[in-house]
């Protein structure tokens, strides 16, 4: 098992009730499949998760510098 410190990003199923309020969405709306309807959505998004990483590793290397 991974630990805390090798885990880059996580969204919870209150991660996704936080926004669904930003969106005023009832949290009752979150259902089982609504949450897997979203997971599969939020997956198609990260097709490109790499090119993401790729752009915070350099802004971060020259924030420090």
């Amino acid at each position: 098992m991974e630990s805390d410190r090798d885990t880059v990003f996580i969204l919870t199923r209150e991660d996704v009730i936080e926004c669904a309020r930003e969106l005023n969405i009832p949290e009752e709306e979150i259902t089982d499949e609504v949450l897997q309807e979203i997971k599969k959505g939020v997956d198609w998004g990260m097709e490109f998760w790499s090119d993401v990483v790729k752009e915070a590793i350099r802004i971060a290397i020259e924030r420090r510098s």
